[in-house]
């Protein structure tokens, strides 16, 4: 399993799919409810990967289940696995149920006294609220977000410092505040690197594509979504975010286009496919002029 973990960090899946299997193998064989608690989040996402959203489900709940057996996991632990609940039921379309779940999460951390944990579920739950059009709630949770993570900011890891400005760069896109999204995504993007974790780092770098389609540059937008799934190992076909931007590059550029331009960004290896994200090259060069139009009537509106 630390194996695995370590494989996974690295976007490099074909070593996880080998060792996860056989420790669960091991695991079960010695009884040793606790480590399959742990260990059965990685299948999940793993599962996840392979569009399995069902049995991605039914990992996580039978971790739940056996944490239950035995007491409970941490709070860490505990929240890790309800968080992965809410991405899956978001990508099931069960946004009510992920709502709830993550509302449950946020209550518990602050009943158990834990700031960092509240922040993080802040964020998450303002990143639900964004795709489903709630913009007034997610507002408000970015700067409850925000507001936590400059009282707590030695206490709060890359991770949580990311995941608030990866929450504040969603809503500044869903606004069309193209300036503040990428004033918040470079905040995300350092973070980010810093961290040295690869398939984190690509959820960071999904929302950098967002700031590319919205200034129309949709070739950029493809080849950083094939970046992101370089760097989480995956191409992640289920992930509601990526579907849709995925969706809008390929009706601008046609499906030939965008799979010569995902592909360039797949096709790097992990170290060149995150030098190639950072969300600065963006300005390097200008939108075209009508995009620049575009986005001009967005922020107006």
């Amino acid at each position: 399993m630390f194996r695995a973990h370590f494989a996974e960090n690295e976007a490099h899946l074909d070593q996880v799919r080998s060792d996860v299997p056989a420790a669960l193998e091991c695991f079960d064989r010695a009884g040793d409810r606790w480590a399959l608690a742990k260990a059965l989040p990685l299948r999940a996402l793993l599962r996840q990967y392979d569009g399995d959203l069902d049995g991605a489900l039914a990992d996580l709940d039978e971790a739940k289940r056996l944490a239950r057996t035995f007491g409970s996991l941490s709070l860490d632990d505990e929240v890790f696995i309800d968080l992965r609940r809410v991405d899956v039921h978001e990508r099931l379309d069960d946004d009510a149920r992920a709502g709830r779940l993550v509302a449950a999460a946020r209550e518990r951390a602050w009943r158990s006294a834990s700031p960092e944990l509240a922040i993080v579920l802040d964020a998450r739950e303002a990143g639900l609220c964004v795709r489903t059009g709630d913009l007034e709630r997610a507002r408000e949770l970015v700067e409850s977000a925000e507001a936590g993570l400059s009282e707590q900011l030695p206490v709060v890891g890359l991770h949580g410092r990311a995941l608030v400005a990866t929450a504040r760069a969603a809503l500044c896109l869903a606004l069309g505040d193209g300036p503040g999204a990428e004033e918040a995504l470079d905040r995300a993007y350092a973070a980010a690197v810093d961290s040295r974790d690869m398939p984190f780092a690509a959820t960071v770098v999904v929302t950098v594509a967002g700031l590319a389609a919205l200034h129309g540059r949709h070739r950029d937008a493809a080849g950083l979504l094939g970046a992101a799934a370089r760097l989480r190992g995956a191409h992640d076909r289920t992930d509601p975010q990526v579907r849709a931007l995925s969706s809008r590059s390929r009706h601008a550029l046609g499906d030939d286009r965008f799979a010569e331009a995902y592909g360039a960004g797949w096709n790097q290896d992990p170290a060149a496919a995150l030098a190639h994200t950072d969300p600065a090259r963006l300005r390097c060069v200008p939108p075209p002029s009508a995009a620049r139009s575009e986005l001009g009537a967005a922020v107006q509106r």
